[in-house]
């Protein structure tokens, strides 16, 4: 295992116990049985570990998105395998890399639904990227929100509520939007 994957499971590890905000390089270095300097060698601070972890992360990853299912699914199952790590990260300094980390899963999800379903092609161009980020930020604001507030209970309320607001921006969205030319 290389050095980086081992301070990616040492984090994550570490969240399990500790509060992200307490965990400091020695810390994190001390258990995986290394030191400072290699830490610093491969990263500047914890965040980049974090934002490693995130690039790392492969979620549904070759599953054709021909409908909703396709993309929440395999979110829904990664959040709750990795729940005490996210919870973590949402209620940290590094929230942030969360967000983004669903903002980019939701934008090439999106993206890849508008191709294999064909309906890119009845978007104008700039209607359709503001569908995709307009999606990708109310979904991974309304995730982080979720996984922050501890309401794991409430995943298939969360499912629900999510659907719903696809069904609106993908079918009734870009009628409004030609409606207004």
């Amino acid at each position: 295992m290389k050095i980086e994957e081992k301070y990616r499971q040492g984090l994550k590890r570490l969240m399990k116990t500790t509060p992200l905000d307490e965990i400091n390089v020695v810390m994190l270095s001390n258990a995986i049985k290394s030191n400072r300097q290699t830490f610093y060698y491969h990263y500047r601070d914890l965040s980049d570990v974090i934002e490693s972890i995130f690039l790392k992360e492969r979620i549904g990853y070759g599953a054709k998105i021909l409908d909703f299912e396709n993309i929440i699914k395999p979110l829904i199952a990664y959040i709750n395998s990795n729940f005490s790590f996210l919870f973590a990260v949402s209620s940290s300094f590094a929230e942030g890399n969360l967000t983004n980390f669903l903002y980019s899963y939701f934008t090439q999800k999106t993206t890849q639904y508008f191709k294999l379903t064909k309906k890119e092609d009845s978007i104008a161009q700039s209607h359709l990227t503001c569908i995709i980020r307009y999606i990708s930020s109310l979904f991974s604001s309304e995730i982080v929100f979720w996984i922050s507030s501890k309401r794991k209970e409430r995943q298939t309320h969360l499912q629900k509520r999510l659907t719903l607001l696809w069904n609106y921006l993908i079918d009734v969205y870009p009628k409004e939007m030609k409606a207004l030319k």
